[in-house]
């Protein structure tokens, strides 16, 4: 079984190098290959459904996520004003990436490219990527997502609001609230 604890000491003592994602991607490029141990390892430290019970180590400079998408899940375009790095180790996770709306002129979004991880893919987003995620299964995918800071509180994130296309401050409410209905959860 992985050892989330040692990986989560793991992923602090990568904060003190001169480039902390790529180390994190080692890191969860390792623990991913052990896609069965990875998720008993989950199963013991996960409290419930939402994103904040699956928060299984979170700081101001780290969080480490388990992140699972239900058949058809689909967020709204946001941002993490951090770097992330995502490992997917059961089902796929499809990313698409924007352009700051501020860029464009009309404020909307604008889709720049997507790209669709599968098990054992790994991306590493940069402090500036804006994307939002979907789950193209017709079962739950499972992803190990690690953020260099804190994923709920994070100063100056931005969610688009799915109708509007406007940008609005991040709540992690509000992007749970966008999420449901643009998954037909609502």
């Amino acid at each position: 079984m992985v050892d989330l604890d040692k990986f989560v000491e793991d992923c602090k003592a990568a904060l003190k190098t001169g480039n902390p994602a790529a180390r994190v991607e080692e890191l969860v490029a390792e623990v991913i290959a052990d896609p069965e141990g990875l998720d008993k390892a989950f199963a013991a430290k996960v409290k419930g459904p939402t994103l904040q019970d699956r928060i299984i180590f979170g700081d101001d400079q780290l969080s480490v996520v388990q992140v699972a998408t239900v058949p058809g899940l689909r967020s709204p375009v946001h941002n993490h004003c951090m770097w992330a790095v995502i490992g997917v180790y059961d089902g796929e996770e499809h990313n698409r990436f924007f352009s700051d709306a501020a860029d464009n002129g009309n404020g909307a979004p604008e889709e720049i490219g997507d790209r669709l991880l599968k098990k054992g893919d790994i991306c590493v987003l940069s402090a500036d990527d804006i994307h939002a995620i979907h789950n193209p299964l017709p079962t739950v995918s499972s992803a190990i997502h690690v953020y260099g800071g804190d994923l709920v509180n994070r100063e100056g994130r931005s969610v688009w609001n799915p109708k509007s296309n406007t940008r609005e401050d991040y709540e992690i409410n509000r992007l749970q609230a966008y999420t449901k209905e643009l998954s037909g959860l609502a």
